[in-house]
């Protein structure tokens, strides 16, 4: 497919989404998008638009499909659009993929089986929930650093988070409305999380990683503090080293949350 094509493909699949065409024409247009298109992006396009629509047997069926489909990209979208539609009828297919090939789609997998299987539950740390907190999407000055790198930093802050006393990860979907209600009732402090790979370079005999962690009060997003962390990893660049270095990095800027956590939520969240 001609670059002409596959932009017009997906600025199609864009428009179906927000047009005013009956939810069975835009099911049946991306349904057939992510089964015949010969382009991989078409098609982990489709499986994403498909995760914002309202699910139906003809669209969980496709995306467990597209679950085995030959490119990664395509199968890590169609995990994410199950995750996001709580389709629990889909959890064996989802832990299947959990043995996959490709990295990226096992992390995924894991992430998506773990939220599938608390559907209506949430995710927590030890203890008592005192914090809700929401996780951005890192973002990156460094050069080096891919979108899937950013999008694994995310599950794997996520991860660390709940191993942290009275932490709560606010669910994706909860509006700012219902977050304020949320801490209101509940007596919480919220936080949100900006983060950033700053550095990732080669030095000396190892891969250095430098990354900062915006706090900031959630709903409301005034500055709480930040936090700023360091690791290096032995052996040559590669994509395993670079990974072991931002994650060490991550733990690193971790270690003060808990008391930035705890000095700060007297402030208020809103």
């Amino acid at each position: 497919m001609g670059r002409w094509h596959l932009w017009r493909a997906l600025a199609l699949a864009s428009l179906l989404f927000t047009s005013t065409a009956t939810a069975n024409g835009r099911d049946d247009y991306l349904v057939r998008l992510l089964r015949d298109s010969p382009a991989f992006r078409v098609r982990a396009q489709a499986a994403l638009s498909l995760g914002q629509l309202e699910p139906t047997g003809r669209s969980l069926e496709a995306l467990e499909r597209a679950v085995r489909d030959k490119h990664p990209a395509v199968r890590v979208s169609a995990i994410s659009s199950l995750r996001r539609l709580e389709s629990k009828e889909s959890l064996p297919v989802v832990e299947r993929a959990i043995r996959d090939a490709n990295k990226s789609v096992r992390r995924a997998a894991v992430e998506a089986a773990a939220a599938l299987s608390a559907v209506g539950e949430r995710e927590r740390g030890p203890g008592r929930t005192e914090y809700l907190v929401s996780v951005g999407t890192p973002g990156a000055k460094a050069e080096r650093v891919s979108r899937q790198m950013l999008f694994d930093a995310r599950i794997y802050l996520s991860e660390q988070l709940l191993t942290l006393r009275g932490i709560e990860l606010a669910p994706d979907d909860l509006t700012p409305a219902d977050a304020k209600r949320e801490v209101v009732q509940r007596r919480l402090s919220g936080y949100h999380l900006e983060s950033s790979i700053v550095t990732l370079e080669p030095t000396g005999g190892g891969v250095r990683a430098v990354v900062s962690i915006i706090v900031l009060s959630y709903p409301g997003r005034d500055m709480r503090g930040m936090l700023r962390g360091a690791a290096t990893a032995s052996g040559r660049y590669s994509e395993h080293s670079a990974e072991q270095a931002v994650h060490g990095a991550f733990i690193s800027a971790l270690r003060r949350l808990p008391s930035l956590l705890e000095s700060t939520k007297s402030k208020g969240s809103l």
